[in-house]
């Protein structure tokens, strides 16, 4: 149903109000006129008597021809014209005041916004005091302004953080490169003159185009996560076998790293929707930074719990902890955790990988830090 059209009644309202009082001016200004035509020909000729007694107004008056008494009426007309005209023009001004107050006021203030926003200043606003529909097209528009300067907020924080990823890309590429061609210079020169110290740094070598392999990997597969044509297929499975199939997966890396191990994972099926492969690859990224960034004796603990609307995957640990000024942005690309915890690498791609592979399930990934590092990551029933 379509809401009252208020502004076109009330305009209305203004145009009958505005013609009912020039009518009351027009009959105002008759009513002045026919007194002064009247005390006119009493003063000059007083009352004259008729035979029944009545008192009544002469038609005549002695001593003035016809050409007079014109004279002295178009002279009160004239004044009765300019007393209309004096109270026309009044109503006028306080009837024009009163529409711009309702109408033109509020349309120059949305065309100025509207000019102001074009000019790409997002943060103007609207404020003034209208009909409905005017209020409604101030709403509007301050809505669609604070949009427009949320838009270009977050273009401008993504053109920064491409910035600082194109950065972060080129410096994570320049130092293990740096050290591979240093150690190769070195070798080339007849520096390392012992076959121990040689193989030592044949695996450092290793180790440094491992970690670039990993970084170029997780880069390419970041960038096709974040690409919306990127097809991303789901099937109905049960989550609670995949489940089984990591915590068997990880029992005897973190059992040789000397950290202690628990899951608790429901014995019943559950179904949801979700893709195996980049599922495991998120899951697998959060237990890896465990095992990286907690030294041993750590406790890890992964968890499957059905929700209402969903399961959720819960990896807890114990160690060392998250500071409170990576909370925010750990889940961006190149962000480390070694920053707070020890680590002599990593790509710092695991998580935002992670994050994107929960989002693409139309699920969410949460971080909370009370004592213990927990990721808990949501999976809807339903894509």
């Amino acid at each position: 149903m379509n809401s009252p059209n208020r502004l076109q009644r009330s305009l209305i309202r203004q145009y009958i109000f505005f013609f009912v009082t020039i009518a009351l001016i027009a009959a105002f200004s008759l009513f002045v006129l026919n007194a002064l035509i009247m005390d006119y020909f009493m003063e000059a000729s007083g009352p004259v008597k008729a035979e029944a007694g009545v008192i009544g107004s002469p038609t005549a008056v002695p001593g003035m021809d016809s050409d007079q008494h014109e004279k002295v009426f178009y002279g009160m007309a004239l004044k009765t014209l300019l007393l209309f005209l004096a109270l026309f023009a009044i109503t006028v001004y306080v009837f024009g005041r009163w529409t711009a107050s309702r109408l033109t006021t509020p349309l120059r203030s949305i065309a100025d916004g509207i000019r102001s926003i074009a000019r790409g200043h997002y943060h103007e606003r609207l404020h003034f005091r209208a009909s409905y529909e005017l209020a409604q097209i101030q709403d509007d528009f301050n809505d669609m302004a604070a949009r427009l300067e949320r838009m270009e907020r977050e273009k401008r924080e993504l053109a920064e953080s491409k910035q600082r990823m194109l950065i972060d890309i080129s410096h994570d590429l320049k130092t293990p490169m740096t050290t591979i061609q240093g150690y190769i210079e070195a070798m080339g020169l007849g520096l390392v003159n012992s076959e121990e110290r040689r193989q030592k740094i044949l695996r450092l070598i290793s180790d440094k185009a491992s970690l670039m392999s990993e970084l170029i990997d997780g880069i390419f597969e970041l960038s096709k996560l974040d690409s919306p044509d990127y097809p991303f297929a789901v099937e109905a499975s049960d989550i609670t076998e995949f489940t089984r199939e990591i915590a068997a997966e990880y029992y005897e890396v973190f059992d040789e790293q000397k950290f202690h191990f628990h899951y608790d994972i429901p014995d019943s099926e559950i179904i949801v929707p979700f893709n195996t492969t980049w599922l495991n690859r998120a899951v697998s990224n959060i237990l890896s930074n465990a095992i990286q960034y907690n030294p041993p004796g750590t406790a890890v603990e992964l968890k499957l719990a059905a929700t209402g609307k969903g399961v959720e995957i819960h990896i807890t640990d114990d160690g060392i902890g998250i500071p409170d000024v990576l909370k925010e942005k750990v889940f961006d690309a190149f962000v480390r955790g070694d920053q707070a915890r020890k680590s002599d690498g990593g790509t710092g791609l695991g998580l935002a990988i992670a994050k994107q592979v929960i989002e693409k399930h139309g699920g969410n990934i949460r971080l909370i830090t009370n004592g213990h590092t927990k990721f808990i990551l949501f999976l809807p029933n339903e894509l």
